[in-house]
């Protein structure tokens, strides 16, 4: 019987699958706090919300940081 590894999570730039442990979670910033992709580091791995993971290689790093993330909007809400 094969032995179990836990959860596996996907780089959102690189898209290769790593082990949750191994990569970066990133959840929504608070609102009215100013952050430079709206998205903030959950060192934790416990936050609500959903998460964008990033690997550790430095290009992945920086292009993440470039990225553009926009809340998405709720079913019934006026916003749309």
């Amino acid at each position: 019987m094969a032995e179990r590894q836990g959860p596996v999570r996907m780089c959102v730039v690189c898209r290769r699958r790593f082990a949750k442990s191994q990569l970066m979670r990133h959840v929504p910033a608070p609102e009215g706090v100013a952050a430079g992709n709206g998205l903030e580091a959950d060192k934790a791995q416990t936050r609500p919300g959903r998460g964008w993971y990033v690997c550790d290689d430095p290009q992945c790093r920086e292009r993440f940081a470039g990225m553009k993330f926009r809340r998405k909007s709720h079913k019934g809400s006026k916003n749309g």
